[in-house]
């Protein structure tokens, strides 16, 4: 028996033919392979979240749209909605009350004009009474009952009054709203609803009631009910005293209006009487009440009595008005006083109070009070000491701490702390110091100081010479103090330079009279330069060169015909030269 031939992927099949593999794999690509291209089409669908969100974005509002009704519906979204809303809440009240305004406020001015109509029609009945013989009688009977006497008032001068007003779903018998009034109170309203319609039900079953008619009105004690049926809902109504027939016409157009307004809820009714919260308007317009009007009589004591206290309300209107006019400028007066911050108000034990900050240098707060016309027993402040960075309260605060000598000016520009004027350089090298310490200040600018102190030295050492006695190098009797002034001026020319970053040349010019030869006057001129070099070279000098030379009886300060000129051509004169950066100092 003859061996099968193995054929390999690829090989050809034996005697020259097509392999059967490749051809069975090119018909499989030709049936399914769509299919298959599909399928991994698919799969990368399902794989990719951000593909599965965007399919979802666009079926999502139709889906929840369709199932609006659906419990389960609601029930999945409420955890997710009440976490943003709590999320929103906690991050930006502000906004949800903004959100919540329209809706929100004028419920609330309605129900806050009612019950102020409500407890200022009460109010007005009781003083109506209050102050009559009747009104005697009707305590005495408020002291015996046990009442109070508002309510002893109001059996008297009640007609009627709806109390209470409920809407019941006629088939199940659930409650679907109830309102009340003022006082009024009900244990548990869903279980009034219940009695009411287990009532009529056991009226209409026990007693064959014709078909159409039903039970229209219940007594119970001082109250009376008055129920109106509709084909969806029931309308009771709990009423005080004696209502007219109008009130029956009005609960039947009030039933109307609620199965127009509420059909689809009504006859679709699952038990959840939340639909129903927008039929409490309608409902509330059933609260109508009615007084017993009596005659008005004058009473003279009555209005002078209540134009008495008009008058007292209008004098402590105006008072209270005129103290709060005069706080509110005195305030004002703080707000707009330099160095002053005021950061709390508040009124104890009849007194204002206020708290905030102040600068030392600002004005006194109480000095403010006269203007206001307010007593200093009438405030009390409370301050906490701050430094102000006002332009004005920096510079004074500069002129304090820096305490600049006579001649000196200080400027502010900006942060920047300017000095002009003729200074010590003591003085120039402490402010720069600490002026940088001061709050608002963040450099001293000394340069213009410097250079009128400078140029005002210099001016003077120039214009001193040094005396010698004839033909010697010994000073004259005033010789000596004025090489220590000259000495004291060359310190502070260093001091000043060294502040400006600056460098002198000072040139020590020896000279003689023009007695004697030329050869002999020439060696003691430099000889007098050289004993002033001397003494000078003595001190020490960081931005301040010193250098001597003598001229002989050249360049005469004067003529020296008379001895006295000849005498102030003995001296060394002092040449003050400044240096520029990029020169190299000479030597000495």
């Amino acid at each position: 028996m003859a061996k099968p031939a193995i054929v390999r992927s690829g090989d050809s099949a034996p005697g020259g033919g097509e392999n059967p593999s490749g051809r069975f794999a090119e018909l499989r690509s030709l049936l399914v392979g769509p299919e298959q291209r599909q399928l991994r089409a698919l799969q990368t669908r399902l794989d990719d979240p951000g593909t599965q969100a965007r399919e979802v974005s666009q079926v999502l509002p139709q889906a929840v749209q369709l199932r609006n009704n659906d419990p389960q519906l609601k029930r999945a979204l409420a955890p997710a909605i009440e976490e943003g809303i709590a999320s929103l809440v906690r991050r930006d009240p502000r906004q949800l009350a903004d959100a919540l305004f329209p809706a929100i406020m004028p419920a609330i001015r309605k129900a806050i004009a009612a019950t102020l109509s409500g407890m200022l029609e009460s109010v007005n009945r009781t003083l109506e009474h209050s102050l009559s013989v009747r009104s005697i009688k009707w305590r005495i009977t408020a002291a015996r009952t046990g009442k109070s006497f508002a309510e002893i008032v109001l059996l008297n001068t009640l007609l009627y009054r709806v109390e209470q007003v409920f809407l019941i779903h006629r088939k199940t018998g659930l409650l679907l709203q109830h309102v009340k009034s003022g006082p009024a109170s009900v244990q548990d309203a869903d279980l009034v609803s219940g009695m009411l319609t287990a009532i009529r039900d056991f009226v209409e079953d026990s007693f064959r009631v014709p078909e159409g008619e039903s039970l229209d009105t219940l007594q119970v004690g001082e109250l009376s009910v008055w129920i109106e049926q509709g084909p969806h809902a029931i309308l009771a109504a709990v009423i005080r005293g004696t209502a007219p027939p109008g009130l029956r016409a009005k609960l039947q157009e009030t039933l109307e209006s609620l199965h127009a307004h509420f059909a689809d809820e009504l006859k679709m009714f699952d038990g959840d009487a939340a639909r129903f919260e927008r039929a409490r308007p309608l409902l509330e317009e059933c609260l109508q009440s009615q007084y017993r009007r009596e005659p008005q009589k004058r009473k003279p004591f009555v209005w002078v009595l209540a134009g008495a206290l008009v008058l007292a309300a209008a004098l402590w209107m105006f008072f209270a008005w005129q103290a709060r006019s005069r706080w509110n400028a005195y305030l004002q007066a703080l707000r707009a006083e330099p160095g002053i911050v005021v950061v709390s108000t508040d009124r104890r034990d009849g007194r204002y109070v206020l708290t905030g900050l102040r600068d030392p240098l600002a004005r006194d707060p109480a000095s403010l009070l006269a203007s206001s016309q307010l007593e200093p027993s009438q405030v009390e402040g409370r301050w906490q000491l701050y430094q102000a960075i006002d332009p004005a309260f920096v510079l004074a605060r500069a002129n304090q701490v820096l305490q600049p000598p006579a001649g000196v000016a200080l400027s502010l520009d900006g942060t920047v702390l300017s000095a002009s004027g003729v200074a010590p350089a003591e003085w120039i090298g402490d402010s720069v110091r600490v002026a940088r310490a001061l709050p608002g200040v963040t450099q001293f600018d000394a340069s213009r100081s410097i250079d009128a102190s400078i140029r005002a030295l210099v001016d003077t050492i120039d214009t001193i010479p040094l005396l010698f006695v004839k033909g010697t190098t010994t000073f004259v009797t005033e010789g000596e103090g004025a090489l220590d002034q000259q000495l004291a001026r060359l310190r502070e020319l260093d001091g000043l330079a060294k502040a400006g970053d600056r460098r002198f040349r000072i040139d020590l010019v020896g000279q003689a009279d023009s007695d004697g030869p030329p050869e002999m006057n020439l060696p003691l001129s430099r000889r007098r330069a050289d004993r002033v070099l001397e003494v000078v070279a003595q001190q020490r000098f960081d931005r301040v060169t010193m250098v001597a030379s003598g001229v002989g009886s050249r360049d005469a300060a004067s003529p020296q015909s008379a001895e006295s000129e000849k005498q102030r051509n003995r001296r060394v004169s002092f040449h003050v030269t400044e240096v520029s950066r990029g020169e190299g100092a000479p030597s000495r």
